[in-house]
């Protein structure tokens, strides 16, 4: 598997870097180019895990004004979704060979990176989003607002950020079949190389992606209630359970302060319970 994976690096590099040097005064043409490539690589990466995945639905189109969400199991999420549309991700910074491969070969297809350690890159990301939705030429652009990976059986709560855009959103639901491998990615335990090479190994990567109706803002929606309603939509299709957690407590814990006012105000809401029998 490693060898199909080599085969599809040395096909990719040998197209891409002549298109990306010797095409630069024909943008249009370059991006169509690099966008085709980027989906061929992808479809080494899923063909060297013997990935079975089913696609079930329209295909996604370019338009302006629309946003795709999935929830979010791996960062092969995004490899699977890619072999078939050219996306533009909105992902945390990498470090290693991951983000030396966002800072070239993914930013090629409109790919904004974020650094949550940075409060100021916040109204930044925003700002990227805003536009790129607004140009018709751009790729489509694919957010996973829970923000981080899940073991796909759960979804835990959406960021409201994707449903703030004045944009369709286009929900994706994905769900992997653990017979054969766990596709789970815990990054705090495990780096994605060795979680590349644990599918490589793997017997298969099984799973199903679905691509469902689009959905606009209600009048009298806020964005939370549209995330949530988004959320409803995808876990049904995926048979995932709603938990209310927020996935960013995976990365910071509350502080003792912030602990210490929930614990009273449940132990407030108890005594009134029991007053009120």
């Amino acid at each position: 598997m490693v060898l199909v994976l080599t085969i599809g690096w040395i096909i990719f590099l040998s197209s891409y870097i002549p298109v990306h040097f010797l095409l630069k005064g024909h943008d249009k043409l370059r991006k169509k180019v690099e966008r085709c490539l980027v989906e061929l690589i992808c479809m080494f990466f899923v063909a060297s895990w013997t990935g079975v995945v089913k696609y079930h639905g329209p295909r996604p189109s370019i338009r302006p004004k629309q946003v795709f969400v999935s929830n979010h199991t791996s960062m092969i999420d995004f490899i699977i979704l890619e072999q078939m549309t050219a996306f533009a991700v909105i992902m945390q910074k990498h470090p290693g060979w991951v983000g030396l491969l966002q800072s070239t070969i993914l930013e090629s297809v409109g790919c904004i990176w974020f650094n949550r350690a940075e409060a100021k890159d916040r109204e930044i990301v925003a700002k990227k989003l805003r536009d790129h939705v607004q140009e018709a030429d751009n790729n489509p652009l694919l957010i996973f607002p829970e923000g981080t990976c899940v073991n796909n059986h759960y979804t835990v709560m959406f960021k409201k950020g994707a449903f703030e855009l004045d944009s369709t959103v286009c929900p994706i639901a994905i769900k992997y079949n653990k017979i054969f491998v766990d596709a789970f990615w815990n990054s705090r335990k495990q780096s994605f190389t060795k979680h590349l090479l644990q599918l490589m190994t793997s017997w298969a990567v099984v799973c199903d992606v679905w691509y469902l109706e689009p959905q606009n803002l209600r009048p009298g929606e806020t964005p939370i209630e549209f995330a949530e309603r988004v959320r409803d939509i995808i876990s049904v299709r995926a048979g995932l359970k709603k938990v209310p957690w927020d996935g960013y407590l995976k990365y910071s814990r509350p502080s003792p302060k912030h602990r210490e006012r929930k614990q009273q105000s449940f132990a407030e809401s108890v005594l009134r319970c029991l007053e009120e029998k």
